[in-house]
């Protein structure tokens, strides 16, 4: 078993005081920490149920905060909210079967994501969403992304977080 590291905690705890932008920031530093990983964002579902916006990311250039994305009958909404299941694009084709984007993510240079969502009390509150290199989702990386993926879960406690 691995215990989480002290300062890592005192940050985190520093940030859950903070806020969910403060938060997002240091959850942010450690996804982009992965080998191989360049970009993380954080997804919320509107508690309607009918679009999901940005609400965090490490890259506010290419992916900033804001924008909505119906939730409709897609391959990714399906895996996402009806089978409440990641979605481990490991190489472009594997994006490809869920990611529409998928050609103008390889030309920013990405080759792999991975959409993990977060499910709270029977309900999908939302996704953490990593891009990184092809190949990067290797068992050690998966195993340090599910250690932290709870803590991420905390963001889409905070009051309002989900609202548009």
């Amino acid at each position: 078993m691995s215990v989480l590291d002290p300062a890592i905690a005192k940050r985190l705890t520093e940030a859950l005081a903070l806020g969910p932008q403060p938060t997002i920031a240091v959850l942010s530093e450690l996804f982009t920490a992965l080998p191989g990983i360049r970009t993380v964002t954080y997804l919320a579902t509107t508690p309607d149920r009918t679009v999901t916006h940005r609400i965090g990311t490490s890259e506010p250039v290419g992916f900033p905060i804001g924008g909505f994305d119906a939730i409709d009958d897609s391959a990714w909404n399906r895996r996402i909210f009806d089978e409440r299941q990641p979605i481990i694009g490991d190489t472009p084709e594997l994006m490809a079967q869920f990611i529409p984007e998928t050609d103008q993510l390889v030309a920013m240079g990405y080759g792999a994501t991975l959409c993990a969502p977060i499910v709270i009390a029977d309900e999908v509150r939302g996704t953490v969403n990593l891009l990184g290199d092809a190949g990067s989702f290797t068992p050690a990386l998966l195993a340090q992304f599910n250690a932290l993926l709870p803590i991420a879960a905390l963001i889409f406690t905070f009051p309002g977080i989900s609202e548009r």
